[in-house]
């Protein structure tokens, strides 16, 4: 088979890519795990705790409370929040770091504070962190639903404890409790799911995905080259 000749007025790939010519970018990509399972289970067991002492399973340990979040929730969610970045899950790594440092803040106002204390700035920032984890909840239900509604869980369960310390209110601490209860449970499917899915050759939890996030995972989603050209890290500005 013969190759046509090269015309010299037309541009070459590289040019259509950036529009005229110049040099070419060249991408690389590290293929890494995936973070979400540690990140998930992690999340629902930092999660657990806090609503065993919302619901007051673990009566004056308080201390051990916030040393439980900052030493191990704290530190695992930290490596997943990295590792998502790598993987270049913007949506997921940003809902990860958040709750990442969370952790240790509510981990550190737990070992620090007076035994029984409700700091007032401590119920300002629980409702203004819920606020945010509906925003990412919102962000997350176009592809995720499944992760969406977790989210969803874990934005109520700061908004009552944040209501709690402002009002002192012990049914809007055990409401608390008990939706924490549910989004730890949530949290820990999602982690197996998608732990499954990444051992297993098919899946068997439905994560209820949709649009892109399906077609990547099938393989049929593909960067055109104006996509690519406009990712963080390629393009000049963040």
């Amino acid at each position: 088979m013969t190759t046509p000749p090269h015309d010299p007025d037309r541009p070459s790939p590289e040019q259509d890519f950036h529009g005229g010519g110049g040099a070419v970018p060249r991408v690389m990509l590290r293929p890494v795990a995936t973070s979400l399972p540690l990140g998930y289970l992690a999340f629902g067991l930092g999660m657990i705790v806090l609503a065993a002492d919302s619901l007051g399973w673990v009566e004056g340990e308080q201390v051990l409370v916030g040393v439980l979040l900052a030493a191990y929730a704290f530190p695992l969610q930290l490596v997943a929040t990295v590792m998502a970045y790598l993987g270049r899950d913007t949506v997921g790594a940003t809902t990860l770091g958040l709750f990442t440092t969370s952790w240790l803040a509510f981990g550190l106002v737990d070992i620090l504070s007076r035994p029984g204390s409700t700091p007032t700035v401590l119920g300002v920032f629980s409702l203004s962190f819920g606020l945010v984890v509906a925003g990412l909840a919102v962000v997350s239900s176009r592809a995720k639903p499944l992760i969406s509604a977790v989210l969803v869980l874990c934005s109520l369960r700061a908004v009552l404890d944040g209501l709690h310390v402002l009002t002192g209110s012990s049914g809007l601490q055990r409401a608390a409790g008990c939706v924490a209860v549910a989004a730890a449970l949530g949290a820990a499917y999602l982690g197996f799911a998608l732990l499954i899915e990444n051992a297993w050759p098919r899946a068997v939890l439905p994560l209820l995905r949709r649009g892109e996030a399906v077609a990547a995972m099938e393989g049929r989603l593909s960067a055109s080259p104006a996509g690519l050209h406009g990712e963080p890290g390629v393009r000049e500005q963040l």
